[in-house]
Formats: structure tokens, sequence, C-alpha cells
């Protein structure tokens, strides 16, 4: 499909949406933000079939301020976020997911990863921990994170180490 037929696409079915909302004037409030809700899903999903990332992550702001406790889309922001390299914003879309649904192995081993990216390692070896606790399978994810949180303070020790003979030899 070439670009200018997706671009006509993606106007039709805005157009569709539009005029769904608007053509029942006697349903509820719920079924129109539920209509909403439909539509950007339908936008964010072509936008980012077509690679057209700005408009899908303006997509997902969308609908995340329709369905804030939405925890499966913050997970799924995040995850559009990891893409773009943006680790500080998925990291806590990760968290926000996590969160809203503490239950939820892979959410906790989202929260993780967003703790490795962000190298707080203390965290992520929780975060893992309590995914593997709930049935995850992130074994290998969890010892990653053991052996950096090993190597993060084997490096503190050195550093006071190294700070102390310094005074030493400045005395």
């Amino acid at each position: 499909m070439s670009v200018k037929q997706c671009s006509v696409l993606t106007g039709l079915l805005a157009i569709v949406c539009l005029l769904t909302l608007v053509s029942s004037p006697g349903f509820a409030l719920d079924e129109a933000a539920a209509k909403k809700l439909l539509c950007h899903k339908c936008l964010k999903d072509i936008y980012v079939a077509q690679g057209n990332l700005p408009a899908a992550g303006a997509e997902f702001q969308a609908l995340l301020a329709i369905a804030p406790s939405d925890a499966r889309l913050h997970f799924d922001y995040a995850n559009f976020l990891l893409r773009q390299q943006k680790l500080p914003q998925a990291a806590s879309e990760y968290q926000k997911a996590a969160h809203l649904q503490p239950g939820v192995p892979e959410y906790q081993a989202g929260m993780g990863n967003g703790f490795m990216y962000t190298k707080r390692y203390d965290l992520a070896v929780a975060a893992y921990t309590r995914a593997c606790q709930l049935g995850g399978k992130c074994q290998n994810l969890l010892q990653t994170a053991q052996q950096y949180q090993a190597q993060t303070e084997q490096l503190k020790q050195y550093e006071k180490k190294v700070q102390a003979k310094k005074e030493e030899e400045d005395e």
C-alpha cells in the first residue's frame, strides 16, 4: 500500500469515527467515550504501522488522557517509547503499568527493565523478583540484574578505598 493510500485510509477512518460519534445523539457518555477510545486506538495502530511516530505518540497521549488507569495501555506506550530509545520515559510508563496492576508478572518485568535502563539495579532486582514470584519467566533477567547490582557495589567499595588512600597520601 502506498503512502498516499495509507493517508487516504487514515482520513477515511477518522471521518467514520467522527460520524459514528455524531450520528447517535441519544447515546450515553460512556458509549461516546468508548467510541472515542476506539477511534484513537485505530488511529494509533495505523500510525504505528505507517511508521508515523509523532502521530502515533500523539494518539497514545490522547488514549492515556481518556483511560489513565489502563495498565495495558501504559505498558504498550512504554514499549513504543523504548523502540524510540526514550528510556527514562519508557521506565516511567512501565512503573505506571506495574503500579496499576501489580499482580501481572509482565508488568513487573517491564518495570524491572525500566530500572535496568536507568541503572537502578537494586530496584530492578526487586521488580524481577516480584515478577518471578508471580510466575513470570524472567530468571535470566533477575540474574543479570543481580550481577549488575553486585558489580556496582564492588565499584563503590573500590572507589572508597581509592579515596581513602588518596586522603592518606595528602596528609
